[in-house]
């Protein structure tokens, strides 16, 4: 797993550091600083990625893998969970929210 990574970073070095200056998040850096040390030929195993970014292989692995799988936009992307279904829908929720609004409110 240590060997060299084959993986073929597409966006060019000016991107790469144009994104990194303008992400907002933890989270995207690390993603966008993988591939900018691959792009620049600073790094070239994973072990390499581990040591300086303090994460697990396995982690870099799946990175690299979104990478393949959808490009930058697959890797960058963050999944929402669904969350669960209101109870209260439609004209009883309207109802309820206009009760809330008024200065009188409920008794208790």
């Amino acid at each position: 797993m240590a060997g060299r990574l084959k993986v073929s970073v597409s966006e060019s070095v000016g991107e790469l550091k144009n994104r990194l200056s303008k992400s907002k998040t933890a989270r995207e850096k690390e993603r966008l600083q993988i591939l900018y040390w691959l792009k620049t030929g600073k790094v070239s195993t994973r072990k390499e990625l581990t040591e300086r970014l303090c994460r697990n292989e396995a982690t870099i692995t799946r990175w690299l893998k979104k990478y393949r799988k959808g490009g930058i936009r697959e890797l960058l992307s963050v999944k929402k969970a669904p969350g669960k279904e209101r109870r209260i829908k439609g004209e009883l929720l309207e109802k309820l929210s206009e009760r809330l609004k008024e200065p009188k409110g409920f008794n208790s």
